[in-house]
């Protein structure tokens, strides 16, 4: 199926030939949280600490953690929505764990259907980039949300 096949098919969003359809853009604020150690690869202490709130390594050996944080002076625990960041963010500082965060602002649109109350879920995100962006340009109306 060629790219121009798989907006065909997503077509009816913005022709006219289902009414209803929108673009909601969704802004949330997530935070990216790191934890910092005072030696690279992390001392004793802050490794016994990140096994107590690093979910995939409570049930790893110490020395696999040890191997895994090898040479790291700051280790990216990935994104996460603000009620989530701040919890785990005082599990480290209550573990004595240097915790960074940095705000990330996070963009998104979720075609609705505003007279059935239906939502389109595209799996595949480049698929669903170029969907977005050919509704976009053909006039699809858009409704802010903040999350």
């Amino acid at each position: 199926m060629t790219k121009h096949d798989d907006m065909h098919q997503y077509q009816y969003l913005w022709d006219g030939s289902q009414p209803g359809w929108e673009l909601t853009h969704i802004a949330g604020n997530n935070i990216a949280l790191s934890l910092q150690f005072s030696i690279p690869g992390g001392s004793a202490r802050e490794r016994m600490s990140v096994r107590k709130i690093v979910e995939e390594f409570k049930t790893l050996p110490l020395q696999q953690v040890t191997a895994l944080l090898h040479g790291c002076q700051v280790f990216s625990l990935g994104e996460f929505e603000s009620k989530e960041a701040r919890t785990i963010a005082f599990l480290a500082r209550k573990e004595g764990l240097i915790i960074l965060e940095e705000p990330v602002n996070v963009v998104r649109y979720l075609p609705t259907n505003r007279l059935n109350h239906r939502v389109l879920l595209i799996e595949d995100e480049d698929l669903a980039k170029r969907v977005y962006e050919t509704a976009l340009l053909n006039g699809l109306p858009v409704r802010h949300v903040e999350v």
